[in-house]
C-alpha cells in the first residue's frame, strides 16, 4: 500500500512514524493515544446505548402501575360523580391539552434515554483523558529521568575545562 502525503502527515502527528530519532516512550505514548481512541470510539457508543436503554426502561417501569379494573376507588366521605358524556368526548377527541399519561411516560422516558447517552459519552471521555493524561505524565516523569541519566554521563565530557 503506498504511503500517501496525508497519511505520512498523520502517522507522523500520531507519533507512529519509523524516525529513528523517536524514543520508546514517545512511540509507547502514540500507541496508548490510538488505543483510547479506540476504546471510545468503540466501547462509547455500546456504552451510551446500554445506558440510555436502561434509564429509558427505568422511566417507563416506574410509572407503569396496572390501575384496577372492575372495582371503583372508593375514598371515605367523597361521594363519586358521574362524568358528564360530553367531557368524555372532548377527551378522547385528541390534542395536546388531552395527552395521554402514557404519552407523557414515554416522552419523558425518551428524553432520560437521551440525556443518559449524553452524560455517559462525556463521562467516558473524561474518564480516558484522565487515564491519557495520567499515562502522560508518567511516561514525561520517566524521559526526564533517562535524560538526566544521560546527561549525567555525557555532561562532564563536554564541560572539561570549563568553570
Amino acid at each position: 500500500m503506498p504511503i500517501t502525503p496525508g497519511r505520512a502527515r498523520l502517522a507522523r502527528a500520531l507519533g507512529l512514524e519509523r524516525n529513528p530519532l523517536r524514543r520508546a516512550s514517545d512511540r509507547a505514548e502514540a500507541w496508548i493515544r490510538v488505543g483510547l481512541l479506540a476504546v471510545f470510539l468503540i466501547a462509547g457508543p455500546m456504552t451510551a446505548l446500554a445506558a440510555g436503554g436502561w434509564a429509558y426502561h427505568a422511566g417507563i417501569s416506574a410509572v407503569r402501575v396496572p390501575p384496577a379494573q372492575g372495582s371503583p376507588v372508593t375514598v371515605p366521605g367523597v361521594v363519586p360523580q358521574p362524568v358528564p358524556v360530553g367531557d368524555l368526548a372532548k377527551a378522547h377527541a385528541g390534542g395536546q391539552a388531552w395527552r395521554s399519561r402514557s404519552q407523557d411516560t414515554a416522552a419523558s422516558a425518551r428524553t432520560d434515554e437521551v440525556l443518559a447517552e449524553v452524560v455517559t459519552l462525556a463521562l467516558m471521555a473524561l474518564a480516558l483523558l484522565a487515564a491519557l493524561r495520567l499515562t502522560t505524565a508518567f511516561l514525561t516523569r520517566r524521559r526526564l529521568a533517562a535524560w538526566g541519566t544521560d546527561w549525567s554521563r555525557v555532561g562532564p565530557q563536554w564541560s572539561r575545562g570549563r568553570p
